[in-house]
């Protein structure tokens, strides 16, 4: 198994893992700090691609913990950084928020409405159906499709929101056409990125997450040391029925600083 005391860079998913809502978890950011007095890294990645990093450092810090803007990692920077490397010059028809299309405009990517030369999928919390069928439009002529993240769902207080794994089986179902490329958790491109933007190996990084099959999935997809805390989605009873197996099993964020001091 691999070994705790051996990661250098912690990696938080944030909704169930750091803070619930508006809530922090009891001792996530007493035990977030300890880590840095202890000269561990912290970096707070997301799926949920309809907020910008700055709204999520801003979010932070407004919740009581003081976050850098190196600390923070989006699957929306993620697309965007693969855009650049793979597709630079571009035109991108991008189905996603006014946040979404701030952070493309930010890395200098071209968005337009008419004659792409690339799809991009986020979460467009501002969807509506004229747009979703000249994307589906464009993928059936063919148009490279890239999604930000696969969730099926976004927690919510009165119902889950449809997240971007839904809107992709939604066009699936439509054209007959899956992402050519997922950013997001469990997929590697992300590991991949983020083990580069610290210069670490795989063995001295750890993800934190709350969900079995996008932030343990990703963590052992890209041989990172994977811990699951039970302070969100997953509950001790979904293990045994899991085919994705945590390193760690953990109760909260706060119990990493009892594991490093065994």
């Amino acid at each position: 198994m691999k070994n705790i005391k051996d990661v250098e860079l912690f990696v938080f998913d944030l909704d169930g893992t750091v803070y619930i809502g508006d809530e922090e978890i009891e001792g996530s950011f007493e035990a977030i700090n300890t880590l840095r007095k202890l000269g561990k890294r912290v970096c707070f990645f997301t799926n949920n691609s309809s907020r910008m990093h700055t709204d999520y450092i801003a979010r932070l810090n407004n919740l009581g913990l003081r976050t850098y803007s190196d600390e923070i990692y989006t699957s929306g920077q993620v697309t965007c950084e693969h855009i650049l490397d793979n597709y630079r010059g571009s035109r991108v028809y991008l189905l996603g928020n006014d946040r979404l299309r701030s952070e493309f405009e930010l890395y200098g990517i071209d968005i337009v409405d008419d004659n792409p030369d690339i799809c991009v999928l986020g979460f467009d919390t501002t969807l509506t159906y004229d747009r979703l069928y000249k994307f589906c439009g464009y993928l059936n002529e063919g148009l490279p499709y890239i999604a930000t993240h696969p969730d099926y769902f976004c927690p919510a207080p009165n119902c889950p929101m449809p997240d971007v794994g839904s809107f992709i089986e939604m066009i699936r179902l439509t054209v007959g056409r899956t992402p050519d490329i997922i950013m997001g958790k469990p997929h590697k491109t992300a590991g991949q990125r983020l083990a580069g933007k610290y210069n670490l190996p795989a063995k001295k990084i750890a993800m934190v997450g709350d969900r079995l099959y996008t932030d343990v999935a990703f963590g052992k997809n890209c041989g990172f040391v994977s811990i699951l805390v039970l302070s969100g989605e997953t509950s001790a009873d979904m293990l045994p029925s899991s085919k994705v197996k945590p390193d760690y099993v953990l109760g909260k964020v706060k119990d990493i600083i009892t594991e490093l001091s065994k």
